[in-house]
């Protein structure tokens, strides 16, 4: 009779405890099933919450970027004639300063209506300014990107250019003290050049954030809102 019991109370004891870990695993699975469809949802609301306002945050970037884009090839397209008039300043200085040492005649600079010709003609230009306020839109829209960067990037070579059209026909003194001005061989010339390549260090620079800005313009950024899930 005690060995009757004693199976039967094992019996009820390993039938309770398979109860129960089917218990436990059915409300497990209850539970992962539970959070699994709660993450599809969150996913779901995301990709519905994100989908249209990535798409209203691209417009507004592609409206900032093309306008920058044109105010930066409208300036370099001026800046073509006042770079070549720059060129030819540069060079005609120089061949000046050569003629003055051969000739051993002091240097009193280009006639002035010759220096008014060429600051006509790169005064055309005008200045940086339409170009750092593109700047400062694009800025706005995608500040610490690759395009941010290259907007910048942009602009910097653009003052470059526009310093060096600025100071066209300029020379640098080899000894600023004691030697006159007028002594052709005190006059360093400057580099005919100087602004032609500076200006195409521009165009590349225009080149490189039309190129980066499509690549950022085609490429979906989902992290790019709030995010949903930390709610949960």
């Amino acid at each position: 009779m005690d060995g009757e019991v004693t199976v039967a109370l094992i019996g009820g004891v390993g039938a309770l405890v398979g109860a129960l870990l089917g218990g436990a695993a059915t409300v497990w699975t209850a539970k992962e099933q539970g959070r699994m469809a709660v993450q599809t949802a969150l996913h779901t609301a995301r990709s519905t919450y994100l989908g249209p306002l990535d798409t209203a945050r691209r417009s507004a970037q592609r409206e900032v970027f093309a306008a920058f884009l044109t105010v930066s090839q409208e300036w370099a397209r001026s800046a073509e004639p006042a770079a070549e008039a720059a060129r030819r300043w540069d060079a005609d200085v120089g061949g000046l300063l050569d003629e003055c040492i051969t000739e051993g005649r002091a240097y009193t600079g280009l006639n002035t209506e010759l220096r008014q010709h060429w600051r006509r003609t790169i005064d055309r230009c005008g200045t940086t300014q339409r170009l750092t306020e593109a700047v400062q839109h694009v800025l706005v829209e995608a500040a610490g990107t690759d395009v941010a960067r290259a907007a910048q990037n942009v602009e910097q070579h653009a003052r470059r250019l526009a310093s060096l059209l600025h100071g066209a026909g300029e020379t640098q003194l080899r000894d600023q003290d004691g030697v006159s001005t007028d002594d052709p061989s005190n006059h360093v010339p400057p580099s005919p050049e100087r602004s032609p390549n500076q200006l195409g260090a521009l165009k590349e620079a225009i080149e490189a954030f039309t190129w980066t800005a499509a690549a950022h313009l085609n490429t979906r950024d989902a992290n790019n809102g709030p995010d949903i899930s930390s709610s949960a």
